[in-house]
């Protein structure tokens, strides 16, 4: 599954950047948007290209940015609470599930605790914690309007997800063909050890294993068994095998990498 995110908060101190939005792919920070100054920063090279982080600004500020400085203003007024700092926090998004369905989310918060959510099925705010009706009155009116919500949810956020998940497949397929190295070490007389290390894989369906003879070896092998973050936005993996002295013209390295159907033998 793959998610979208967007974590929002604005400030009663009169200070800059009052308004801060990041923006999240697959709980990766890619965006900062400061709101005062209207400016949107790419944290990640991936958006780069493909998805401005202007125009990711430019789509979802409309449907918060002026509510929360109201929400904000009105709530601290109706609280008696015009000093000290005090904030309005906003999480929304969608998720991308396995099965090609999609799920929104939309929550606010004050000073740090979940006041209302949006439940998609229904269409309308639940209050997150036992309320009286004034309180939920208030909070349906100064939150967006749920026609908006709906809109975005469904339409614009999943919309901006397959443009993130293309993105990042087509940064990571730039990043240049696989590596594979194969070292050996010995440890005693009779005992030599073969490792296989790939590099600047895409997951997830990179598979690397040992051959002997044309055929897959799973005795004697040892490794991750998973794929593992390279640290530069590539996959990394090793899989070893112990072999007798003499041995290592027998067997052979072979990768699998995503769906380039890479078949990618490495002989010793």
């Amino acid at each position: 599954s793959h998610t979208l995110r967007f974590d929002l908060m604005t400030t009663s101190l009169d200070v800059p950047d009052k308004i801060l939005a990041l923006g999240y792919f697959d709980d990766k920070p890619f965006l900062r948007y400061k709101g005062d100054n209207r400016t949107a920063e790419a944290l990640t090279p991936g958006i780069k290209g493909h998805v401005g982080a202007e125009t990711l600004a430019r789509e979802t500020e409309g449907l918060w940015k002026e509510q929360l400085r109201v929400m904000l203003a009105e709530v601290t007024r109706q609280r008696n609470q015009d000093r000290g700092l005090h904030t309005i926090q906003v999480t929304f998004g969608c998720e991308l599930h396995r099965n090609g369905s999609t799920r929104g989310f939309w929550r606010l918060g004050y000073d740090g605790q979940d006041s209302i959510t949006f439940d998609q099925k229904t269409l309308a705010w639940k209050m997150s914690v036992s309320s009286t009706k004034k309180t939920k009155n208030f909070w349906e009116i100064y939150a967006p309007k749920a026609a908006q919500v709906k809109t975005f949810l469904e339409g614009t956020c999943p919309a901006q997800l397959q443009k993130h998940l293309a993105s990042s497949k087509n940064f990571l397929l730039d990043t240049g063909p696989p590596v594979v190295k194969v070292t050996s070490r010995r440890y005693s007389e009779d005992s030599i050890s073969l490792t296989c290390s790939a590099f600047n894989l895409c997951p997830p369906g990179a598979t690397l294993v040992w051959l002997q003879g044309g055929k897959p070896v799973q005795q004697q092998t040892f490794g991750p068994g998973t794929i593992l973050p390279g640290g530069d936005e590539t996959y990394q993996t090793w899989v070893s095998i112990w072999v007798l002295p003499g041995q290592e013209p027998e067997f052979t390295c072979c990768l699998r990498n995503c769906n380039k159907a890479i078949d990618a033998p490495v002989f010793i």
